[in-house]
């Protein structure tokens, strides 16, 4: 008995002297403390002291494995134009879709806080509302450091946990600026043009769903995460409250792209200090991560984790990545977009002229025909899909008028029969939900409309759109449907006005079409 005494008691003698990454796996904490607002599709990973972390899957269309989705990131606020300027990027899920097809990654559903924090250092303190702060105050090392040893963490005590790409685990850093802010956006769940809006949809005040500077939100203190309204792919705080790093380092934007120049660490997402009017997607700060005093730290500043996946998961994986891409288009190539490539009739008459074989110079010259045939071909192609856009547009709008018509009639209608009848009686009710049926009529055309000038600035220049805008005209004029024409006219105009000033209120598209 005296034997089995002792070896409990150096078992529990151990268990307190065991370092934090070789306790149990065992979440005991309580929900509303890792998890306030639950939701299905939910990732939960187990951590030190009973804790838990919870993630969101980000779903990202695409096909095979290298299969991307373009994005246009950044803003159209001049003021921030030189870091925030509006850009292309694509974007890849780490991990397969499973039934839904397409890819996915997870991010963090609500940024790190002080209790999970601490969770990795080694003591387990009681976990509490008041840990539910964000933690701030970190490095960009600190918090790479804490992915790592999380990553460790898991691998040794729930390995199971962890999603999994071709039998590889899954790890935990920092997301890349063009995961955080494509999340942040509301990814795949909302509409082309509501991606491109300076904050994701919102069906109340910001005060519901962010955290800024102002007595009446943040009171210019970091607040516990969870409590306000999520953004449409569920993560909470993703603007304000908290500043949060970003894998890569801070470059400034030059006219489309990112500047060559790498800086100091990037903060997204505007914090507890930020105004109001501030508050935007596009926001990026570069922090300057040391000081005379050695490594910054700022209050404002903290982080949620992304878990990826590597690429290249086996030798089989590898062999399917070199097959796909063997078949892509020789438009995406690894000189694709290149100077090299801007023009290549010109690069194919340096190496025609610099052949010295009078055959090998034959076949070059044979060769440029081909390239020129090729290029003609594409450039019509081009130039079609844009004209039939610029047509749906233009349809689009016809319908958003007979919608708004509609709607218009509707309502007349239901305010001649209001004297007529109680309030509440069957026919008025009847009618108004006709009304209401009418209007989202209205809205979803409107959407449509949005998102094919979104499709129209992503893919095309300005000088096709023009372009094929005029030559749509000849062929609605040949047609005899000249009616169609200033509605088209009007539709070029906004694509104009979206691509300058970023966004297009539904009031303003219904009274320019009229």
């Amino acid at each position: 008995m005296r034997c089995k005494t002792f070896l409990a008691a150096l078992a529990a003698l151990a268990a307190l002297l065991l370092p934090a990454a070789a306790q149990a796996a065992d979440v005991s904490w309580n929900e509303r403390l890792y998890n306030p607002v639950p939701l299905a599709g939910d990732l939960i990973l187990p951590m030190p002291c009973g804790g838990a972390m919870a993630f969101r899957p980000v779903p990202v269309p695409a096909e095979k494995l290298l299969g991307d989705r373009k994005l246009v990131l950044g803003g159209t606020d001049e003021r921030f134009a030189y870091a925030e300027s509006s850009r292309s990027d694509h974007i890849a899920g780490s991990f397969s879709g499973g039934k839904e097809g397409g890819r996915l990654y997870y991010l963090g559903k609500y940024e790190v806080t002080d209790d999970q924090y601490a969770a990795l250092s080694g003591t387990c303190g009681r976990a509490s509302n008041i840990g539910r702060l964000p933690k701030t105050a970190v490095t960009w090392l600190e918090a790479m450091d804490f992915a790592t040893s999380y990553t460790e963490w898991l691998y040794a005590n729930a390995a199971d946990k962890m999603p999994t790409e071709d039998g590889a685990r899954g790890f935990l850093r920092l997301p890349t600026e063009t995961e955080w802010e494509y999340a942040a956006r509301g990814g795949a769940a909302v509409s082309e043009s509501a991606f491109v809006a300076p904050v994701f949809p919102m069906a109340e005040p910001l005060s519901a769903y962010a955290w800024y500077g102002a007595p009446d939100s943040s009171d210019f203190k970091r607040q516990p995460v969870g409590l306000l309204k999520p953004n449409p792919l569920g993560l909470h705080d993703i603007l304000g409250n908290a500043g949060e790093l970003a894998l890569e380092p801070y470059r400034l934007n030059k006219v489309s792209r990112l500047h060559g120049q790498s800086g100091g660490a990037v903060v997204r997402g505007g914090d507890f200090f930020t105004p109001q009017d501030s508050i935007r997607t596009a926001q990026r700060q570069e922090m300057i991560p040391f000081d005379a005093k050695g490594q910054r730290r700022l209050e404002t500043v903290g982080f949620r984790l992304a878990v990826s996946a590597p690429v290249v998961t086996s030798a089989d994986r590898l062999a399917e990545i070199e097959a796909e891409w063997r078949k892509l288009p020789a438009t995406e190539s690894a000189l694709a977009g290149t100077a090299r490539q801007e023009d290549p009739l010109q690069e194919l008459a340096v190496l025609i002229d610099a052949a010295q074989d009078p055959a090998f110079k034959e076949r070059l010259k044979e060769l440029r025909t081909v390239m020129r045939a090729n290029i003609v071909t594409r450039n019509e192609q081009r130039d079609r899909a844009a004209r039939n856009l610029l047509r749906f547009g233009a349809i689009l709008a016809q319908r958003i008028l007979d919608a708004d018509g509609i709607r218009g009639g509707r309502e007349k209608a239901l305010a001649a029969l209001k004297p007529a009848y109680p309030a509440g009686s069957p026919v008025l009710t009847e009618l108004a939900a006709d009304v209401a049926a009418a209007a989202q009529d209205v809205e979803t055309n409107i959407v449509h409309y949005r998102d094919t000038i979104v499709e129209l600035i992503r893919d095309y220049p300005d000088s096709v759109i023009q372009s094929q805008g005029k030559v749509l005209d000849a062929e609605l004029s040949a047609r005899g449907l000249k009616a169609l024409q200033p509605l088209a006219e009007t539709f070029r105009r906004h694509v104009g006005v979206f691509r300058d000033k970023g966004k297009l209120p539904s009031a303003d598209i219904v009274r320019a079409l009229k």
